[in-house]
């Protein structure tokens, strides 16, 4: 398992490398679908055992971490904290929410706000859809960005040569739709370009489409992405393509509420009735 934007050892030095390998300790545990004990941890993050145990017991004493009796490590109440602050002072959330209810009574489906987070997608905030079927991604969870709405709608934002770094073989395959070749999802970006919204073509989850937009700041960069996604089987590519134009103008006012300048191609119409059908 590797970990993406702390791999700083090699240029750190004396407590900076123990703060850096302290810090990988607590992403493995974040970021593992299954428990961890110390021999995984070990394993995984290449810190050797003395070492391990000395950072986990100070980590634990924080509270940044957990151990239980069976001596599995889970995230403790300190990071809950700093993350519910982290959120609480993001503006752009704030910014987001009505915009994103909004979505969700036009749609009835749920509505997800995603950063870029290295090489992924971070969602941030989610307006959960008010029927029992709905897609799994939830706050503070990750997904590739090759493979959906929002990733690709922040991916729009960068250069060609920006793209083509972030897109680094292999490109994990999640569905039987997932585009792997960076060359064509390279495409697929320059489409989201053009008409202003990305697609997710049942490519990240098996059984759900999603439709995305980029959102702006004031200096025109995009810094998110905002997606309604719903089960394929009640979300069709119709269906879809009726929902962009209100994706886009939510976007198009979240980014002004960022202090973007609008441009010429902004869909500045008032909100649509849900069930009104748009052509795109």
């Amino acid at each position: 398992m590797s970990t993406p934007g702390l791999d700083l050892a090699s240029t750190s030095a004396g407590s900076a490398k123990a703060l850096v390998k302290g810090l990988a300790l607590v992403e493995h545990v974040a970021e593992s679908d299954r428990p961890l004990r110390l021999v995984d941890l070990v394993q995984v993050s290449g810190v050797p055992r003395p070492t391990a145990l000395r950072l986990l017991d100070v980590l634990c004493r924080a509270e940044v971490l957990r151990v239980d009796r069976t001596g599995t490590y889970t995230l403790g109440p300190r990071v809950a904290a700093w993350g519910q602050s982290f959120l609480d002072r993001l503006d752009l959330r704030a910014q987001a929410a009505e915009l994103m209810e909004e979505l969700v009574e036009i749609s009835g489906e749920t509505c997800f706000l995603g950063v870029l987070d290295r090489s992924q997608v971070l969602y941030v905030a989610a307006v959960n859809s008010p029927k029992p079927v709905r897609p799994a991604a939830r706050p503070g969870s990750r997904n590739p960005l090759h493979c959906t709405g929002i990733g690709k709608a922040l991916l729009s934002g960068l250069t060609d040569a920006e793209v083509e770094e972030l897109l680094v073989e292999p490109l994990e395959r999640r569905t039987e739709n997932t585009l792997t070749d960076p060359a064509a999802v390279l495409g697929q970006v320059r489409g989201v370009r053009e008409r202003g919204f990305a697609i997710d073509e049942i490519e990240n989850e098996e059984g759900v489409r999603c439709v995305a937009a980029p959102v702006r700041d004031h200096t025109g960069s995009v810094v998110a992405g905002l997606s309604v996604s719903a089960p394929a089987y009640r979300f069709s590519t119709d269906d879809v393509r009726r929902l962009a134009p209100d994706v886009v103008r939510v976007t198009s006012e979240l980014s002004r509420r960022l202090g973007a300048t609008p441009g010429p191609d902004d869909v500045t119409t008032g909100p649509a009735t849900p069930g009104t059908e748009r052509s795109v």
